[in-house]
């Protein structure tokens, strides 16, 4: 049942509020209207200026400008296109499932409270985190397809282990389309950018989101002893000779040196990204609000002053539906504080990809492992 707000009214008609319908406080008939026009496609022309009052008396006058209202004041159509589909039992967990190491303590329902579908009743109020919750079930479909284990039956459970370096570059190359994908299905907002605006954000966002999605996996699997990549398999921190090892050619470097060289940025990744996410207990509608903010960053040179606007206007709506998630699902008293903390771990995520395009170049510098240009590229932001 949806919950009221208290003494609220609807932001179109000013009739005593419902409580939030598809991202704006609403009452039960222009929530009704809204839902309908968009459902139907209805097509409305004001036979005016384009100003007509929208008030309880009259709002079913001009349909236009009732309509027009809706947007201004935050309704979103995505909201209605995923009532349609969203699920009517809760979506399977695909994570590929993770050893759990000897150091660290078990808990068997991390994962399923961390997954929680969002309420039916609260998808309205929160269409883009929805829409972003669904899609990446879509997203983890396709990654069991293109990162399964040779000879893998699609319907036997992968188990996930610790790679060397040419399998997470050989990963790393097959994802990045993926994860374009996921983004163009999110954003509708994205889709319409010109291609080197869309250019520009993606380049800035993909190393960043790594690094975020890696450490949330860890999260996720209780594992902040390991690096974790979109298939599942990881980077075993305590073992990092197993990932620099080298069959085609020498490896230069003993296991002393690769620990001298690269733990340190593993062992701060863990320290200012990983266990901090596992403090705070992030869940994943929080994850996708941080992904919405990488992506959309308004401070780059390249974007144009409409893309910076679009950007705004997108985290604008990330903050509205995190707010009303943090108030009605997660009852938090004081959301801003927790809201805070999420949004804090943002510098760390830029720090933490900064740190493994240094290394990287360590590796090509010293001849520490081989790959492409292409992958160099990738990891450095200088693709699409």
């Amino acid at each position: 049942m949806r919950i009221p707000k208290t003494n609220s009214k609807c932001a179109i008609c000013l009739e005593d509020g419902d409580g939030f319908h598809f991202g704006a406080e609403a009452c039960k008939a222009c929530a009704a209207f809204f839902r309908r026009s968009i459902s139907q496609k209805k097509h409305y022309a004001c036979r005016g200026n384009g100003d007509c009052d929208v008030t309880i008396n009259i709002r079913c006058m001009c349909r236009s400008c009732r309509f027009s209202k809706c947007l201004q004041v935050g309704m979103n159509p995505m909201g209605v296109q995923l009532k349609k589909e969203s699920p009517k039992s809760p979506i399977p967990d695909l994570t590929p499932s993770i050893p759990t190491s000897s150091s660290s303590s078990s808990n068997p329902t991390r994962r399923s409270l961390l997954l929680l579908d969002l309420p039916e009743s609260f998808n309205d109020s929160m269409p883009l985190l929805t829409r972003m919750r669904t899609n990446w079930q879509k997203l983890a479909n396709a990654r069991l397809v293109i990162h399964k284990n040779e000879g893998q039956s699609m319907f036997e459970e992968r188990v996930s282990r610790a790679i060397d370096y040419k399998e997470c570059i050989n990963q790393g190359m097959k994802d990045v389309a993926l994860t374009s994908d996921w983004i163009s299905w999110c954003f509708e907002d994205f889709v319409k950018l010109p291609i080197d605006q869309k250019s520009a954000l993606f380049r800035n966002f993909y190393t960043p989101y790594y690094m975020l999605e890696g450490a949330f996996m860890s999260h996720l699997n209780n594992r902040a002893d390991a690096v974790f990549f979109p298939s599942g398999d990881y980077i075993d921190m305590n073992q990092l000779e197993l990932f620099y090892k080298t069959i085609d050619f020498k490896q230069p470097l003993e296991k002393e040196q690769i620990d001298e060289i690269f733990k340190p940025s593993f062992l701060m990744h863990q320290r200012i990204l990983i266990k901090p996410m596992m403090a705070e207990n992030v869940d994943i509608f929080e994850y996708f609000s941080l992904t919405a903010y990488l992506l959309w960053d308004t401070t780059l040179e390249e974007t144009s002053e409409e893309c910076s606007r679009t950007g705004k206007q997108v985290k604008d709506q990330v903050m509205r539906e995190l707010s009303f998630y943090m108030k009605n699902v997660k009852k938090i008293e004081e959301p801003g504080i927790r809201i805070a903390a999420i949004v804090n771990l943002l510098p760390a995520v830029f720090k933490s990809a900064r740190r493994i395009q240094d290394d990287l170049e360590i590796t090509k510098v010293f001849n520490i492992y081989k790959a492409s240009e292409e992958f160099y590229d990738m990891v450095n932001g200088k693709f699409c």
